[in-house]
This record gives C-alpha cells, structure tokens and sequence, in this order.
C-alpha cells in the first residue's frame, strides 16, 4: 500500500474519461476535486483505446486530444496528461499510474478521481487492487451512482479502506452526459451551456458527432466553400478510397516493388494528390487532424509531399485557419543560401509531417529529422496510405504519433485506416 503520510506532499489530481467530448460538467468535477482536497494541479487523461467500451465508436484519439485542451486552457490548475493517447493497444488505468508514479517524486500522492457512477464497475478494471496501491480513490457522487458509494468500496476493498485510499469529495450534482451530448450534436442542436463555447466551435468546424456527412463536391466561390466544408473526416476517406480506384491511384494485381519484393496491389499517390477531386479531399481531411493536433505548419519530404503540403495549405487558408508548408529537400541545395528545407516555416513552429506512403518510414524519418535540427516539434506524422510494413509501428516506437488516412490490411485490401 502506498504511503498515506500526507505531510508536505505534493498532491497531483488525474481526471480520466474519453472526453468524446469534454464538457462542463469534467471541469466542475475537476475544479471541485482541486479545492477540496488542495491539488497543485489536476491532470486531464483522455484514454487511448478504453478496453471496457471495445466496439463502441469513439472520436479520433487526436481530435479528443485537441477538444481537451480547449476545454481546459483557461485554467493554470489543469494541464493536459496524453500518456495513454501515446501508448499503442488497449488503455489500463494501472498501467498508466505506473507511468505516473515512476514520473513522480516518491512523496508525491496521486487522486485519481471518478464518479461515482463508475464504481459498481470497478471490480473490472485491469488490477483494482494494484489502481488502489498507486493512488488514492477520490470518489465524487454522481447521478446513477450507488446510494453509499464508499460503503460499496469498503466491503470491497477493506484495507485499501481501512488506509483512507478512498475518500469522498463533495460536489455540485450536475447530470451532463456525453452521450446525450452526442446525441443532441448529431440532431443538430447546440449543446450551450453544457460544452466550453472553444470545444463547441472546434465540434462545428469539424463535423464532428453529425450522423450524415456530405461532401462538399461543388462550389461557386472559396467562401462557399468555407461555409460548406465542414464534412467528417470520415467522409472524405470513403470518398478518396472510391477516387483511388477510380482514377488507378490503387490497382491490384502482381507487381515488383522498388524494393524487389512482390505485391498484390500498387498504390501511386501522386495520381491523388495531383487530381482535382482528389487534392481537395486530402486538404480537406487532413486540415481537420492538423487542426486537432494544434500544428503551426506541415511539411514532408519531396516528391511525395508536395501536392499534399499544398493543397492542405489551400484547404487550411479557405477554413480560416491557415497553415504555412514547406518542403523538405533528400539533400541540402549546393549553391546559394544551401537550405534543406523550402517553404515558410516558422521558427520554432509545431509541425506535421505528411508524406503519400509510409513502407519502412525512411523518408518520413528524413523529413523528422530535418524540422527537429531546424528547432521545430514534431507532433504529429501523417501518411494517405500506411503499407503496414514497419515503418508505422517504427515511427511510433520513437515516441511519435503516427495516423494515416488509408491502411493495408494483412491480406493486402487498402481500407480506411
């Protein structure tokens, strides 16, 4: 059992949930937890992929990412903790605190809150007993909750109990669910007063939560565009699937790579990226992740990149939130000013970096390696098809989240990643 002497101890709340989408009533029960119990700060934990709602549809890892700092940037007290948004497989809250604890100083006590509602369910999370050894339980009462949450837990857990790791919080009873909120967002009804106006607007802007999606496939002027293309990302990935087919961006048959190795299907993302239809749907997808991950430019390497860097630059511009590209040259230039990277790019910036193919990520890697040397953070790496031969899981293990818009399953079908 972990330490209960609280004197001089630093005190860390972490709030965890799906966050899918943050609302009002997280920050209360935050906020009420950090007076009460006197945290230094409480972090926010969108979970990664919560193994207890397995088959449920759950809003992009990185677009929860970006709606919670949203929700908490006007609070000095609330940071943003992305440890299981980061960590590949199923989410474990043991596993996470783990994490934590080992992050922080021994005399540091760590509340993990919860709603009470949470509770009858506790019994089967990964390791119960092992969450109680890492941490103190602050349990705050919620509507659905049992009526004695605390009574619940100390016929349970008796020694954790006993130890005063599970405590009660008082706070004010406010009933806001996600999942109404979801469903009054995919009505058409705006949730006010219920989500931070930041999160609603980013909600708006993305389509997010909208039960049938359009594509915006015409236009009389780049306002009308503005205003209309606002489409999920989902959409735009069914819709550029079909174009790659098409337009033979994506054929299949037996082909000899570069490599020397054989495949049953070839994928020419130029063919996309340089078609009319097919430039504006890779804009318009990936400015929405761009968006989420909070970037201030995106780049990648030359040739793959190019028309891709584009015409996200294109798409960012006409949705009001512009994005600044650049190039990332295989060599730096032999004459004058011998750059390695093209383009705008801000000193300092937070970037992406894009590319049409992820193999072995050795370009992908080139192109990291570029904008980190240039001062930049890399947040994110974005291919439109991940082959699904290493170079993802590669780019990850280095610490870097990776998304694609397209994947190669294990037979060797492209499908929607």
């Amino acid at each position: 059992m972990m330490s209960m002497n609280d004197d001089d101890a630093r005190r860390i709340g972490i709030l965890g949930g799906t966050f899918d989408p943050p609302h009002l009533g997280h920050l209360l029960i935050a906020e009420s937890a950090r007076t009460a119990l006197d945290l230094e700060s409480v972090l926010f934990l969108p979970a990664g992929e919560p193994w207890l709602k397995a088959g449920q549809r759950i809003t992009a890892g990185v677009q929860r990412r970006r709606m919670v700092e949203l929700a908490i940037a006007d609070n000095p007290h609330f940071a943003l903790c992305d440890a299981e948004l980061r960590r590949a497989g199923p989410s474990y809250t043991a596993d996470t605190l783990a994490e934590l604890r080992a992050e922080l100083a021994d005399d540091c006590i760590i509340y993990f809150i919860v709603g009470s509602d949470v509770l009858p369910q506790f019994h089967r999370w990964q390791e119960p007993e092992r969450i109680l050894n890492l941490c103190r339980l602050a349990v705050i009462e919620r509507p659905g909750g049992p009526a004695n949450p605390l009574e619940l837990m100390a016929a349970q857990y008796p020694t954790a109990y006993a130890a005063g790791a599970i405590v009660s919080v008082p706070a004010p009873a406010v009933d806001i669910s996600a999942s109404e909120l979801r469903r009054q967002l995919a009505a058409g009804r705006i949730a006010r007063y219920q989500i931070p106006a930041a999160v609603a607007d980013y909600i708006r802007r993305h389509g997010l939560y909208t039960t049938s999606p359009t594509i915006a496939r015409t236009a009389n002027s780049e306002d009308d565009m503005a205003q209309t293309d606002t489409s999920p990302t989902a959409a735009y990935i069914e819709r550029l699937l079909a174009l790659a087919l098409e337009r033979g961006a994506i054929r299949y048959g037996d082909f000899t790579l570069s490599s020397g190795r054989q495949s049953s299907y070839y994928f020419d993302g130029r063919l996309l990226s340089l078609d009319p239809e097919g430039a504006h749907l890779l804009g318009a997808a990936l400015v929405r992740l761009l968006a989420a991950a909070g970037v201030d430019a995106v780049g990648g390497p030359t040739l793959g990149a190019d028309p891709i860097v584009a015409a996200v630059a294109a798409a960012s511009w006409r949705l009001g939130t512009p994005l600044p590209g650049f190039i990332v040259r295989k060599e730096a230039k032999g004459h004058g000013m011998a750059q390695l990277i093209e383009g705008p790019l801000p000193a300092g910036a937070r970037v992406a970096i894009v590319d049409d193919t992820c193999t072995t990520g050795g370009s992908l890697f080139h192109a990291i390696d570029a904008a980190e040397a240039a001062g930049c953070e890399v947040a994110l790496v974005m291919a439109i098809l991940d082959r699904n031969e290493g170079g993802s899981q590669a780019i990850r293990e280095r610490g870097y989240p990776f998304t694609a818009l397209l994947i190669a399953g294990d037979d060797e079908v492209i499908r929607p990643a």
